[in-house]
């Protein structure tokens, strides 16, 4: 009689309690893991990606797909690209019309998919781009739905049509843009046919600069904040960075010679000051995840994440800054106003990793060094 091959269950067990991980053991305890394992016992769910991707959605099953490709159980895989594909396969099955289903499917497919596919060797899927091709496909099955409700088909859309629908629902429809673009080089709706770009505002208002140094002063020495966030939040209003590239600096970025501590955030690493040395240092001694599998020395995250192997993600990393009142952009927009009058733009992108578009911007915008200006005189005493 043929032997059932024997189940991968010795590698699961080992990478869950490597180094007597409090958070592999905690994992354990779950019952959803419980309905994991067994599944993975009894062969019904193989150990592969495609076998745990018909056990989601489920945060155990993230947490353990973490661990094994951590130990190397499991090849490394785009996460976001896989769960892209299919929420694009489940949104795309729930449009009722057989026509507008395929037409959105093959947008997503060719439009999107293939694009993303292409940039896969050089860099993984980033979840804001995720999030903006989520917005594409949902305006564009709301598009295809309102025109329908208008009876209306897709090949007899004018320029009005374009325009009522946009005047007559959230911003949000401005996302219909790509789909129409597509549509129209593809032949599907006529050749002059557009969505207009949505007007931005053309800054964001800084963070007040009194406030801005108030919560600095209040990172440097209170010791009661988590040092990540202390660390991040300065990152943000001393730096400009954004969280985004904060979130995922490696521990190679703190470079400690000595006495001196420097931070790589360009191409020439940064020196930093005191006390943001000292906050650099306890950080890279006191690394820890939410609740990572493993040694923190395994990390190569300066802050680890929930899941084995993973940065903190950039949404929850600006929950916990916004909670300390420190917001992204009118903070960065405040300390590259400070940074721009000071330093020219090819010392802010060697120094800080700012593209040179945007530091050249912020040098030579005239109504921000104007502002600047005011402001570093608002603080001079009067003569």
């Amino acid at each position: 009689m043929k032997q059932r091959d024997e189940t991968p269950s010795e590698p699961v067990h080992n990478v869950l309690t490597a180094g007597g991980a409090k958070a592999g053991l905690k994992w354990l305890t779950q019952p959803s893991a419980r309905r994991i394992l067994d599944a993975l016992a009894d062969g019904t769910c193989p150990l592969t990606h495609e076998g745990l991707d018909t056990l989601l959605p489920n945060k155990s099953v993230s947490f353990l797909r973490a661990a094994l490709v951590t130990a190397g159980v499991l090849p490394a895989r785009d996460e976001q690209f896989a769960a892209l594909e299919k929420w694009i396969t489940s949104t795309t099955e729930a449009v009722s019309d057989d026509g507008e289903r395929q037409l959105v499917r093959r947008f997503a497919t060719w439009h999107h998919l293939r694009r993303l596919r292409r940039q896969a060797s050089k860099h993984p899927v980033t979840s804001n781009q995720s999030a903006s091709v989520r917005s594409a496909v949902r305006a564009a099955v709301t598009l295809l739905g309102w025109l329908r409700e208008q009876d209306t088909a897709l090949a007899l859309c004018t320029q009005s049509h374009l325009d009522e629908w946009i005047d007559g629902g959230p911003t949000t429809r401005y996302s219909a843009r790509g789909f129409v673009e597509w549509c129209r080089k593809n032949r599907h709706i006529g050749k002059d046919l557009e969505i207009a770009t949505r007007e931005k505002q053309s800054h964001v208002q800084p963070t007040d600069e009194d406030e801005r140094w108030a919560v600095s002063r209040r990172l440097m020495h209170d010791d009661d904040i988590a040092i990540e966030d202390r660390f991040a939040g300065l990152l943000v209003l001393l730096y400009a960075q954004p969280i985004s590239v904060v979130s995922q600096l490696p521990v190679t970025a703190v470079i400690t010679e000595g006495p001196q501590t420097s931070l790589r955030l360009g191409d020439t690493p940064l020196l930093l000051p005191d006390p943001l040395d000292t906050i650099a240092r306890r950080l890279l001694a006191r690394r820890r995840g939410h609740t990572t599998t493993g040694t923190l020395s395994d990390s190569p995250w300066l802050f680890p994440g929930a899941f084995p192997g993973q940065h903190l993600s950039h949404p929850h990393l600006r929950k916990r800054l916004n909670r300390l009142g420190i917001y992204s952009r009118p903070g960065r927009a405040s300390a590259l106003m400070g940074l721009s009058t000071q330093l020219p733009a090819a010392v802010l992108t060697e120094l800080l990793g700012i593209s040179p578009g945007t530091a050249t911007a912020w040098t030579q915008s005239g109504n921000w060094a104007r502002y600047a200006a005011e402001l570093q005189s608002r603080s001079q005493p009067a003569g």
